[in-house]
């Protein structure tokens, strides 16, 4: 039987499991990891909430190590570093990251009673439903002490509201743990070669004197250091550092035999009141103050402009902001990838998480007149989508007309032309991508503009995908008069969305005149 370690200090025990070049999996201690990470690829945890949690986790220890970075020149010197201040760092402050310590365990409130404990399958496995976890209390399910350190970041980083303990020598009131801000949010984060770039790419500047990323009240100090326990309230981070590191939940391990079956937790500091993230959060891009989620369901190239663009009521993730002053230095390649992740819940309940990345030229983050087309272009391919509605007027609306088939709406779901249109478009899309900024114009006035010969391709791109689509859908149906009378209403309202806005707005006018006249008589 193996007994508990004394000590198990993070920086020291391998717990962060790293993907090498050679796709091979190991676990690295904090100091080896910043002692090698121009070799690793990346990090790759149990699950996508956990990688993310220690992603945001190691931007905390940079900026906490550097102050910074607080300009250019600045994130020049931390590239330079490599790694060797944060180990500094770490050092000073070693007691301080001891899963096991007395005092002050790492992320952890020392006080929390064994009676406030749950067992652990129920938090690492992610939900307590038996179809999903096939372990109970008495299953004797336990993890090992670099999986509960993983946890604990998971906890405090991603975590979904649920009910918990009251705290201790609390017996009434509100126990309700907060979603982490990550919760429905598309996260990202800016991929590079290797763990170093990818770190650095994120280390967001950081220069409270300026107020950027945020306004800094008294000293921003990560929570290891200012304690992880306490009474939960509802605060404000101090600043970026502290938003990094907040306290969202408090916990507690009961490690026994060198391993974790219980783990103690109650609801942690929220944000006040009627107060947002937003004005801390810099990797999530938001849509007239709402975070931009990462849905189950849709093509995360739908949003490409959400990650790219910052235009009325949108505004791209910060990061992205200070990715184009990096690139204006030429500290970044002509590619860049976003790595954007997402776990989706309905209040207590989770509904699944998201992984998915996209590259595209740096331009479309450099130059607003680019992605605004390529937003343009996005919307060509949205608003074809009215064709697999069911609407009066509309194809399937047509089809089922003429079967007397009741329920228009319940046609269209079960013959689900949509999914075959979004399918062809996945394929075509990474091509109009990167062949857009190559389709520009200069004018007299010396303004680039850019999709003269893309955008009305694209548009016929988007057309022969609907059409195909459809027609595939409706191939079942033996009834031809009416595959016929659909067929019709499809080329009608294809050739109504193809129409230029002049057409458009032409077209308008002489219904309204033709209205007007009807009413005359």
């Amino acid at each position: 039987m193996n007994e508990t370690p004394s000590s198990f200090n993070l920086i020291d025990r391998p717990w962060i499991p790293v993907m090498t070049p050679d796709f091979q999996i190991r676990e690295v201690s904090l100091v080896e990891l910043f002692q090698t990470w121009e070799t690793l690829w990346e990090i790759q945890a149990d699950n996508p909430p956990t990688t993310l949690a220690i992603y945001r986790l190691l931007l905390a220890i940079l900026h906490r190590a550097h102050q910074g970075s607080r300009n250019e020149d600045h994130w020049e010197e931390i590239f330079e570093d490599n790694g060797q201040r944060a180990i500094a760092y770490l050092n000073q402050w070693r007691d301080r990251f001891d899963l096991l310590h007395p005092d002050h365990p790492f992320m952890q409130d020392p006080i929390l009673p064994l009676d406030k404990a749950v067992p652990i399958y129920a938090l690492h496995t992610m939900s307590t439903s038996q179809v999903f976890s096939h372990e109970h209390e008495w299953s004797g399910y336990s993890i090992s002490l670099p999986q509960a350190a993983r946890l604990l970041v998971r906890l405090q980083g991603v975590d979904i509201t649920s009910l918990r303990a009251f705290y201790v020598g609390q017996s009434s009131g509100n126990r309700s743990a907060v979603n982490t801000p990550t919760i429905n949010a598309a996260n990202v984060l800016v991929r590079g070669s290797t763990l170093k770039q990818t770190l650095l790419f994120n280390l967001m500047r950081y220069d409270p004197a300026s107020e950027v990323p945020s306004v800094v009240t008294g000293e921003d100090l990560p929570a290891w250091e200012t304690g992880y326990g306490g009474k939960p309230k509802k605060t404000t981070p101090q600043g970026y550092i502290s938003y990094l590191s907040f306290p969202w939940r408090r916990l507690r391990l009961f490690p026994e035999n060198g391993e974790v079956s219980q783990l103690a937790i109650t609801m942690g500091n929220s944000l006040p009141d009627q107060v947002s993230p937003q004005q801390w959060e810099c990797g999530v891009a938001y849509r007239e103050d709402k975070p931009v989620r990462l849905s189950l369901r849709k093509q995360l190239w739908r949003d490409a402009d959400s990650f790219l663009l910052t235009a009325e009521k949108q505004h791209r993730p910060r990061i992205v902001d200070w990715l184009a002053n990096l690139k204006s230095e030429d500290l970044i390649d002509d590619v860049v990838t976003f790595q954007i992740s997402g776990l989706s819940a309905d209040k207590a309940k989770p509904l699944g998480w998201s992984w998915e990345q996209f590259s595209a030229p740096i331009r479309y983050v450099t130059d607003a007149d680019l992605a605004t087309v390529l937003k343009g272009a996005i919307s060509i391919a949205e608003e074809h989508q009215q064709i697999f509605r069911s609407f009066r007027g509309s194809p399937y609306f047509a089809l089922a007309e003429v079967l007397k088939y009741g329920e228009a709406g319940s046609l269209a779901s079960a013959l689900d032309g949509e999914s075959r249109y979004w399918v062809e478009l996945d394929r075509k899309f990474p091509e109009l991508l990167h062949a857009l900024p190559r389709d520009s114009q200069t004018g007299a006035d010396g303004i680039t503009r850019y999709g003269f010969k893309e955008l009305p391709a694209w548009t016929q791109t988007v057309q022969t995908a609907a059409r195909q689509a459809f027609t595939e859908s409706i191939a079942s149906i033996r009834n031809y008069q009416a595959r016929a009378a659909a067929l019709r209403t499809l080329e009608w309202k294809l050739a109504d969305l193809r129409a230029s806005p002049e057409e458009k707005e032409a077209k308008k006018a002489k219904a309204a005149a033709k209205k007007k006249e009807k009413v005359a008589k």
